[in-house]
């Protein structure tokens, strides 16, 4: 039995349904109060848990091979580490109670333990997790993370918090975390898999495979840093997430953050 956390999600939801199609069995893992009538359509068991009861993850854990963990980004706390520490926690007492095997999504840049801004969420479950003998699949950026911006793309333009236009970043594909992910919780020993697409993008050469997909010019412009605070509120981010997100791309942009230990 594999066991899904964040099935609703989009690595989530892709990991479960990689597996079902293979045919093996799964449980996947809700919010409380979340329908799993879809999930149960397509074969899978359904529990429920919040990510910080240890004792509902633990019931839920019971009887698995491995199970895919990860921490929902908790951007309405005021204190991210903390949200990110109490799951973290719930998450080791639960494997460690039925000493069950994690795989756990982490991220580029999750080595270090300060001055990434929200990546060190993954940094803390990592440590936290890897004394149990969990693995860990560090991705790069979400090339889903681009999507947002289709409709100011539609306009012509392209908005990136990534400077300068030119510097490659590494991006990978929800299918592609997915199967990394099915592949690892099938194996037995305990590693860090740092994932990226085989070639890194610049934001100038995003815009320009949207260009060719929108059929008409897309131009990638870099968002001021001046201008962050007010972008970000336009997207909806809550205030209490906005700093760890400003920290994160000021690592990435100034070099300051060695985003792969291995390459």
């Amino acid at each position: 039995m594999f066991v899904i956390m964040g099935a609703n999600g989009q690595t989530g939801g892709a990991v479960a349904r990689t597996l079902l199609q293979q045919k093996q069995p799964v449980r996947v893992v809700l919010r409380p109060g979340r329908s799993g009538q879809e999930w149960q359509n397509l074969g899978a068991q359904v529990a429920h848990a919040d990510v910080r009861d240890a004792a509902a993850l633990t019931e839920a854990f019971t009887g698995a091979r491995a199970v895919y963990v990860l921490n929902p980004p908790d951007y309405a706390s005021d204190d991210m580490s903390a949200s990110a520490r109490a799951v973290a926690d719930a998450y080791r007492t639960a494997l460690a109670a039925g000493g069950t095997r994690a795989v756990t999504l982490s991220s580029i840049g999750a080595q270090h333990p300060e001055g990434t801004g929200n990546v060190v969420t993954t940094h803390i479950l990592e440590q936290a997790l890897r004394p149990l003998g969990a693995s860990f699949v560090r991705a790069g950026n979400f090339m889903t993370n681009w999507l947002p911006s289709v409709p100011a793309m539609r306009g012509g333009a392209l908005p990136s918090f990534f400077a300068p236009l030119d510097r490659p970043i590494p991006h990978v594909a929800v299918g592609d975390i997915a199967d990394t992910v099915v592949r690892e919780l099938q194996r037995t020993d305990s590693r860090t898999v740092e994932l990226a697409a085989a070639a890194d993008y610049t934001p100038s050469e995003v815009a320009a495979a949207f260009s060719a997909a929108l059929g008409h010019p897309v131009v990638a412009q870099v968002i001021a840093r001046d201008q962050w605070q007010q972008a970000l509120e336009q997207m909806g981010l809550p205030p209490a997430a906005i700093g760890s997100w400003v920290e994160m791309r000021e690592g990435f942009n100034t070099g300051s953050v060695k985003i792969f230990v291995m390459g």
